[in-house]
């Protein structure tokens, strides 16, 4: 493998898509952030548009030196090859280098370990934990928002919205947490609430509301710590999911990957959950971002495929 070549990693996520520039070794040599890039919360020609200005603009002047670009795309393309396979070919006619499209799971996994097998548990816009064995791997959560995403940042974010209007409506007392909802969201009254909510883009900024929720349980909110304990046991349970499903037993790495695990709540809730069923997981808070992983990840390909 020669050494004089560059590669290019995505994290493609709900609410920001960060793509990095690295030479052979896996230094990073440029760093460039947008918006969303998950073809379901966007659509697809929008995913593909940003995709394709994002690495554009990470590659210019190196675009002869680069071997491959790995995205890891949020939107559910664990379960759709299909989908991960026309995203991969559209991209493709725009770059000379080989283009790799997978699921964002794995790129967050791999920020955070070097073992091959193990089990990732991913908190951000959305919610899924997904785990690899041998030759199997098992998927639970990641249903999107509508119907799923249970203990993320938009499901935290929903719940905390829904009691801060039960006690706008006075169907429930007034609350700390409907104090700093309406505040972060400049909301005086009914019609500041449709337009603020049912405008733009609602799935990020319900999911922003997260941080507000664990900042009313720290002073003490009942209601926030109920929800932030209600999320940390939906998030354990798509863990402990996978977990029974690969037959882990012990000594094998749980990564916990998103902005979710920054309440504390939720971090000693999950772990604790956990520990009933599997006392000797191993948890990982990555240090380093799920770009990283994508980063590894393509010098991987790279070796595979003998580019």
């Amino acid at each position: 493998m020669k050494e004089d070549f560059f590669i290019i990693g995505v994290d493609g996520g709900g609410t920001k898509t960060i793509g990095v520039l690295a030479d052979s070794h896996g230094k990073i040599l440029r760093k460039i952030k947008i918006g969303s890039s998950n073809p379901k919360k966007i659509g697809l020609e929008k995913a593909l548009f940003n995709l394709k200005k994002l690495i554009s603009k990470i590659s210019q002047g190196k675009e002869k030196k680069i071997k491959l670009a790995y995205l890891g795309l949020a939107g559910g393309l664990e379960r759709d090859k299909e989908k991960k396979e026309e995203i991969e070919r559209k991209l493709q006619r725009f770059f000379d280098f080989k283009i790799v499209v997978e699921g964002d799971q794995k790129i967050a996994f791999v920020s955070g370990t070097e073992e091959k097998e193990g089990v990732v548990l991913i908190g951000g816009t959305g919610s899924i934990a997904m785990g690899w064995k041998g030759k199997k791997r098992e998927i639970s959560g990641g249903w999107d928002w509508l119907v799923g995403d249970q203990g993320s940042a938009f499901w935290t974010g929903r719940r905390a919205l829904e009691e801060a209007i039960k006690s706008f409506d006075q169907r429930a007392k007034e609350s700390q947490l409907k104090k700093l909802i309406f505040e972060k969201l400049k909301i005086k009254g009914g019609k500041d609430l449709y337009k603020k909510i049912y405008t733009g883009d609602f799935v990020t900024k319900i999911a922003s509301l997260s941080k507000i929720v664990d900042l009313a349980a720290k002073r003490r909110d009942n209601k926030a710590k109920k929800i932030l304990e209600e999320a940390s046991k939906e998030l354990a349970q798509m863990a402990l999911a996978v977990i029974r499903k690969l037959k882990f037993k012990k000594n094998f790495p749980l990564v916990l990957v998103g902005g979710i695990f920054k309440s504390e709540i939720v971090l000693k809730g999950v772990k604790k959950e956990i520990k009933k069923h599997c006392p000797k997981a191993k948890f990982i808070i990555p240090t380093k971002e799920p770009v990283f992983g994508a980063v590894r990840l393509a010098l991987e390909e790279i070796k595979k495929r003998n580019l």
